[in-house]
């Protein structure tokens, strides 16, 4: 599974059912990849200034540092005309490809208005939940 930037930063900021797939990563129970293009995007992020107000910067490099030492780093290798109208959602729909993902959680209307790319669905933290609910 690859999340995108997005649920990264909603696990910072928000309580609730980001916070609780974060914790299944944390737990082993589900294998979270990501990419140096995921990575760089999510540290120009958690820098910008209206961030400050919902999480201390100190926060955000831990979960930075776990997110690196819990995710599985996918070098990507194989790179795909645009799918959305915007061009930063391809790092996640490559890096899901390269890792052989089976899903991104995403809360992007552009990514999950595609529901599937390449054979990996693409849902929202809701769904995915959902999914891991029926699995147990």
């Amino acid at each position: 599974m690859v999340f995108d930037t997005n649920i990264l930063v909603s696990t910072l900021i928000k309580h609730g059912k980001p916070r609780e797939l974060w914790n299944n990563v944390l737990e082993d129970r589900i294998k979270l990849f990501t990419s140096e293009e995921i990575l760089s995007e999510f540290s120009e992020v958690i820098i910008r200034p209206e961030l400050k107000k919902y999480v201390r910067r100190s926060r955000m490099e831990r979960l930075r540092k776990i997110l690196i030492q819990k995710a599985v780093l996918t070098r990507v290798k194989t790179r795909f005309p645009q799918a959305t109208k915007d061009p930063d959602d391809n790092i996640v729909l490559e890096a899901a490809y390269s890792a052989r993902a089976d899903y991104i959680v995403s809360g992007d209307k552009d990514l999950l208005a595609l529901r599937e790319f390449m054979g990996i669905r693409i849902v929202t933290v809701d769904k995915m939940l959902d999914v891991l609910t029926n699995q147990d």
